[in-house]
Formats: C-alpha cells, structure tokens, sequence
C-alpha cells in the first residue's frame, strides 16, 4: 500500500508544479497582450539579452500627439499626411477631416507666398515664418510660428511643420504697443499746455509794456507749435490753421 502511495504524491507534485508554471506563463501572456510588459529579459545572469516589445519610436509618438505644439507632416506638394490633436485644435477642426487635404487650406490668401517658401526648404534645411491659420468659416484666427523642416525617409521627401501659437505673445506687444502711444499723447498733452501757457505770458507781459507787435508775434508762435503737437495728438490728422477743426477724431472711434 505505501508503495503505491508513494508513486501517486509524486505524480501529484508533478501535476501541481505544471499547473504552477503554466499558471505563471498565462499571467506572463496576459501582461504582454494587456501592454503591462514592455521588455523581457532573457539568457543567464552573464548574456542577459533585452527585447523591446513595444516600437522604438513610440515614446516619440506620444510626445508628438501630446505636446502643447500643433504638428504636421505634408509630402512634397503639400497634401496633410499626419496632423496632430493640438493642430486640430488650432484650428477647430477634426482632425481626421484634415488628412489628405493641402495644407494651404488652412492659410489665408495674403499668406500663400510666404508658405509657399516653407514647402521648397531642401532636405535637413529648416525654415521659419509667421503665418495666420484660418480654420473653419466664422472660427477665430490663430497668429503662429511656423518651422518647416524637409526630410528624407528613404528616397521620399516630406515636410514637418510645427505650429507655435502667438495669440499671447501677440496680445502683450499689442498691450505694450498702446501703452507706448498712450504714454506718448501724454507727453504731446503736456507740451501742448506747457507751449500755450508759455505763449500766453510772453504775449501778456509784452502787452502790458505795449508791445503790441511783439504780442501778436508770441501768439502767432504760440498757435503753430500748439497747432504742430494737436497734430501729433489728432494721430496724423492734420489741423488746419486759422482754425480748430480736425479732419478726423483725435482717437479713431470704436
């Protein structure tokens, strides 16, 4: 009777350590097939070889589809192979609708030429320019910096166009811009008065000595850099002489 106990618990061993490894490689398939495993190491501890089991060019991929930066890659006449999220974004559009479509769809008419210029760089050769993305009708404007760069994917030549977006950068120079012209018709408003006041006591006192030519003088100087400064102010609007009539409002109206 123990002889034939003895075989049976070691077939049962044997049984229970197949189950264990074969258990051990279903969890190792599952990982593999779920993308839980990106690597399996493999040979002794002296000649371990790696092997990848997702793309080289992956993490590249991903860095593409999530960067802040809308990008592009269009063949050499200028047919939208790939555009990412971020793009699409920009333009408010999908972007499944942009593929197969001429990036110059996306780019107004006083823009083509400067395009047109990025589409011809040579391979390796990189090329910058600011244009205006347009994308459907009615949707806003976008300012960007475009960099074109050509390459050469064996014997196949296309362009990667990477869009940074200037709305903000565009928004301060314009805030800083009339800041400036405000703090300049400032310094015009303070001349115009310092020069009427100044013109005014010289043409008071030389009347009370009786001075009359001198007097009519100091007011005709007076009115022509007065005049000379509310033209600066009337932003290139002139102001005629002999009267106070401009021949358009100081300030345009909104």
């Amino acid at each position: 009777m123990t002889d034939k106990q003895e075989p049976l618990e070691g077939v049962e061993a044997d049984l229970g350590e197949l189950r264990r490894q074969i258990s051990y490689l279903q969890e190792t398939l599952d990982a593999i097939s779920s993308g839980g495993v990106d690597a399996v190491v493999m040979g002794n501890p002296e000649q371990e070889q790696v092997y990848t089991l997702t793309s080289a060019d992956r993490p590249y991929r991903v860095i593409v589809e999530r960067m802040g930066e809308g990008a592009a890659t269009v063949s050499a006449r200028g047919v939208i192979l790939f555009a990412n999220p971020q793009l699409a974004h920009f333009l408010g559009i999908d972007r499944d609708s942009m593929i197969g479509r001429d990036i110059t769809d996306y780019v107004g008419d006083a823009e083509q030429k400067a395009l047109s210029e990025l589409l011809v760089t040579e391979a390796s050769e990189t090329r910058r320019s600011e244009l205006t993305l347009e994308g459907h009708p009615g949707g806003a404007e976008v300012p960007v910096l475009v960099a074109s760069t050509a390459l050469d994917l064996d014997g196949v030549l296309v362009r990667c166009l990477v869009f940074t977006d200037l709305t903000m950068q565009k928004r301060i120079e314009q805030q800083l811009a009339e800041a400036s012209a405000q703090a300049e018709r400032q310094r015009v408003a303070r001349e115009v008065n310092d020069t009427i006041v100044q013109g005014l006591v010289t043409a008071e006192m030389a009347l009370d000595l009786e001075r009359f030519s001198e007097a009519r003088t100091a007011i005709a100087r007076t009115s022509h850099q007065a005049r000379r400064w509310i033209g600066e102010l009337a932003v290139d609007h002139q102001v005629h002489p002999g009267t106070a009539v401009r021949s358009a409002p100081a300030v345009p109206e909104q």
